[in-house]
């Protein structure tokens, strides 16, 4: 596919990545930050951290582990040298950005060189995994088993103060290492850590250095997730959930459980060799003493070099230096790789979706092969589901469709299976609730759990150095055939089978019915985190719905007053093209004046708007079939809030709905119309036809509103997909469930002056947003996180594939919209599409576009031709296409010959 000529910035650098000064090769470094990351949130002071001011294009953030002079630092991409690039199992990648073609990563290999963590001493030669001791005792975020149950992981360092004597320091969740120095590990006293303090130093506090000799893990606090699925309902049932804490010999009867990414070596960590002869190594302590002598044999890993096996969308698999690749950040939404479980749903017209299986993928021409229904058929990637949004079955419980590699799974007995029907896989975990608990009290004090952790370790800390203390150890590998049950996938086979590694060493094959996916502890917090963020519709549709009532139950508004300032109604000059229309301009249209003092019926509110509409129907000639604001006497059906209570509405509600109605009359664009009911005064339908030079160009969107607490709160708006399945690729402002993600409807975390104001926001400001600043010539640039990528090849590249497939799908509401036209609508889209023959516009300005595209013109050569935005197309978006113009042609033969009403 040709781009043109189209040429940017391109990121050089990857969060994660490995690299060094090119002035000062001595400082290696990792990349934390780079100048395109999204950032949603405020950052925090730059003082208190240096890497924590906006980057320009161009910048990265980066920490240095071998200085600490110079340990975390804002460098332009120009001072530094790619070493090593982390990579794991699942991760997709490319060769370059402007690559189309995508792969994924199967398998990880990395050789190190290590120095004493201590002494700094050098270790000969590269190091691999083969080379190091991985029966280490288990970190946070390992999983174990105990009985049945699969959990999610304290630990205690020893500490050498400057007087040589040793600490023995429960870690209060600070991740210390071997071999970290500073004067502030030993923590200020709290709780029973000020008890321990004071029994080793009574009133003398140690000064200066201190340095991590080793860590010990005392005890654990496990949150268990979940039980063996093999086990039948009886012997489930008595399987009661362990303890939460565990320290001493119970450690020992617990089994550790890692997966491959646990064993990948990274810069900066601290591992131990299996041949320990030759090694460097350093003694610490005093004999005699408390915290006797303790000899040091970890090392830290300072430079790596990773290889990976790819396996590329068309089939082939790879082995390459993991430099040689980048990491491909923005997948699409149709993006699959062999093996991948699908939903086909062909032109989105309905048809029910049929699961299949990639085999290969042409991600140029944007087509692929899939094993449906027993057979090995190409298709048009633009009618694949691949993430499982057009099955109409899916619960909170379904974890997507068919698992991907790296994720960890339950395998069930065999002739039994999950309860759902392939492709859709279920997960389970229950995270209990006391792991959500606040970490600190008001006062600063340890919380919840952390405080009773806390309290355990440093009794036992303090007891050890007392007496002898039988303490486990975790066992670091399951026993042959004893936890077949529970395990990784490693590979995802094109029958649609998966491989499945087990803690025992075993290697099981399994259909996809047999498993059921762990719904990771960290996983649950990071999507609560998630919900809490993107939970602002959510919780505004609870208050609209629980506050109901209150706000309009008894006939007046909470607010005595609609929150308008004083002043004149102004009535916008808007622009019908969304290019001309911009936040300024949004901003700028006022709200209407105060409400006058008698009371506004609706039936009152229709006849005057009735009597001023047709006065300016006579002066502007305006076509009676095309009324862009008009009142109807009741809600239709398939209004999305029609289900809805209706409440008798309040005098200062009416007085602002009827000026805003005005304003709504004489201000719309000619491509936006308005339905509002005499017998539900709270509901709104508007229809926007795309506009010109975009991909939604001619397309028909209905959005319904509901006006709750109105204008104190901003008005619930809901989008009718008609994308089967593929709202995210039509729009990412745009959901399949109906969501607007605007900032001025209070569903986007935007800028406050852009958010919903009582005083000067309105239905018409809402609506010209959407028209303006959504239905756009290049949509994927509307993600906040990719708008810093306008100018680089990666987002034209990007963008152009993004508005090829708002193209096709936007054919389709046409489509779809003719097929069922919208409740209080048919008329306006009857005439629009046959009488005044825009369909006939869309099916010509579509096949013109597919004929530019098949001759494979030059861009610009294309646009004089089509004059379409979207040039040229792949051979997939032609397939989706024609499938659509095919409908499309059927419906204006149709019309064409039936006589109706509407002409």
């Amino acid at each position: 596919m040709n781009f043109g000529s189209a040429k940017g910035p391109v990121t050089k650098f990857y969060q994660q990545d490995v690299v060094q000064k090119i002035t000062a090769p001595h400082s290696i470094g990792i990349v934390l930050r780079c100048w395109y990351d999204a950032e949603d949130a405020p950052l925090p002071n730059p003082l208190q951290d240096p890497l924590m001011r906006s980057l320009e294009r161009g910048e990265v953030g980066v920490s240095f582990l071998s200085e600490p002079t110079d340990k975390r630092e804002i460098l332009p991409e120009s001072d530094l040298q790619l070493l090593d690039r982390s990579l794991q199992p699942g991760d997709v990648v490319k060769r370059s950005v402007d690559d189309l073609h995508s792969g994924m990563i199967l398998d990880v290999r990395v050789k190190t060189r290590l120095e004493h963590a201590i002494s700094k001493v050098q270790v000969d030669g590269w190091k691999t995994l083969e080379d190091l001791d991985t029966n280490r005792q288990a970190e946070i975020e390992d999983y174990v088993v105990y009985e049945d149950w699969v959990g999610q992981l304290y630990d205690e360092n020893i500490i050498e103060v400057p007087s040589g004597q040793l600490v023995r320091l429960p870690e209060l969740g600070s991740r210390l290492s071997v071999g970290e120095t500073s004067e502030n590990i030993l923590p200020s006293p709290i709780g029973g850590v000020q008890n321990m303090l004071g029994y080793l130093f009574g009133t003398n506090r140690t000064t200066g250095l201190q340095t991590v000799i080793a860590i010990k893990h005392t005890v654990y606090v496990i949150a268990w997730l979940a039980l063996n699925q093999t086990l039948d309902i009886s012997t489930a049932e008595s399987r009661q959930r362990p303890q939460r804490f565990w320290h001493g010999s119970d450690i020992g009867k617990l089994t550790l459980v890692r997966n491959r990414l646990s064993f990948q070596m990274r810069i900066g960590d601290c591992v131990q060799l299996k041949d320990t002869e030759g090694i460097p190594v350093t003694k610490h302590g005093r004999e005699g003493e408390a915290g006797g002598v303790i000899t040091v044999n970890s090392f830290n890993v300072t430079a790596t070099e990773t290889e990976v096996d790819v396996l590329w969308q068309d089939g082939n698999k790879e082995t390459l230096r993991s430099v040689d690749l980048i990491p491909y950040m923005n997948p699409d939404e149709y993006d699959c790789w062999p093996g991948d479980h699908v939903f086909f749903i062909g032109d989105g017209g309905g048809t029910q979706a049929i699961p299949g299986v990639v085999q290969t993928v042409d991600a140029i021409q944007r087509t692929a092969t899939i094993l449906l229904r027993g057979k090995i058929e190409q298709v048009s990637l633009l009618e694949l589901d691949s993430q499982g949004a057009s099955d109409s079955s899916s619960s909170p419980e379904i974890g997507g469709l068919g698992v991907r590699r790296g994720e960890m799974v339950f395998i069930h007995a065999p002739g039994k299976n999950n309860g759902f029907e392939a492709p859709r896989v279920p997960k389970i975990g229950e995270l209990e609730p006391w792991v959500r608990a606040n970490p600190f009290t008001i006062s600063g004090q340890l919380n919840g759990w952390r405080e009773e952790l806390a309290n355990i370790g440093a009794d036992i800390a303090t007891r050890r150095s007392l007496e002898t203390i039988d303490e486990g150890i975790i066992n670091p590998k399951a026993l042959p055939g004893t936890l077949s049950w529970f395990g990784e996938v490693i590979d995802l086979r094109l029958d649609g089978s998966l491989d499945v590694l087990h803690p025992d060493g075993s290697l099981g094959t399994y259909p996809l019915e047999r498993v059921t996916r762990l719904y990771d502890g960290i996983e649950q917090l990071e999507d609560e985190l998630y919900e809490d963020e993107e939970g602002s519709e959510n919780q505004h549709q609870m208050h609209g719905i629980w506050d109901y009532d209150y706000h309009w139950g008894n006939g007046e508004s909470q607010n005595s007053g609609d929150g308008y300032k004083d002043e004149e109604m102004r009535e916008p000059d808007v622009e019908q093209s969304s290019q001309h229309t911009t936040t300024e301009t949004i901003a700028s249209m006022s709200p209407p004046s105060d409400p006058p003092t008698e009371l506004i019926t609706l039936d009152s509110t229709k006849s005057e708007l009735e009597e001023e509409g047709e006065m300016q129907t006579q002066e502007s000639d305006q076509n009676a079939n095309w009324e862009k604001f008009k009142i109807l006497s009741s809600a239709p059906p398939d209004h999305a809030y029609y289900q809805t209570s209706a409440a008798q509405p309040s005098r200062q509600f009416m007085s602002r709905l009827n000026r805003e109605y005005r304003v709504l009359m004489n201000s719309l664009p000619e491509n936006i119309l308005v339905r509002a009911y005499e017998d539900r005064a709270d509901l709104v339908r508007s229809l926007i036809i795309g506009p010109s030079n975009t991909p939604y160009q001619d397309c028909p969107f209905v959005i319904d509103w509901h006006l709750v607490d109105y204008p104190n709160t901003a008005p619930l708006a809901h989008f009718h997909s008609l994308t089967n399945g593929n709202g995210r690729a039509f729009h990412r402002n745009l959901y399949e469930e109906g969501k607007v993600c605007l900032s001025i409807l209070n569903t986007w975390a935007g800028d406050k002056n852009e958010s919903w104001d009582a005083s000067r926001s309105s239905l018409l400001q809402a609506l010209v947003s959407i028209q303006g600043l959504v239905l756009v010539q290049e949509p994927w640039f509307c993600e906040p996180a990719y708008e810093k990528l306008r100018g680089t090849e990666e987002g034209t590249m990007n963008s152009r594939l993004y508005s090829e497939k708002a193209y096709v799908l936007s054919r389709n509401f046409v489509r779809r919209t003719l097929e069922t036209p919208f409740g209080g609508f048919e008329m306006e889209i009857h005439w629009l599409y046959y009488s005044r023959r825009l369909l006939e516009k869309v099916l010509r300005d579509s096949r013109a576009l597919i004929k530019a595209s098949r001759q494979q013109l030059s861009e610009g050569e294309m646009e004089k031709q089509t004059e379409q935005y979207v040039i040229p197309l792949s051979t997939g978006g032609i397939i989706a296409l024609e499938r659509v113009l095919t409908a499309l042609q059927n419906l204006l033969d149709k019309g064409r010959t039936v006589n109706t009403i509407y002409i």
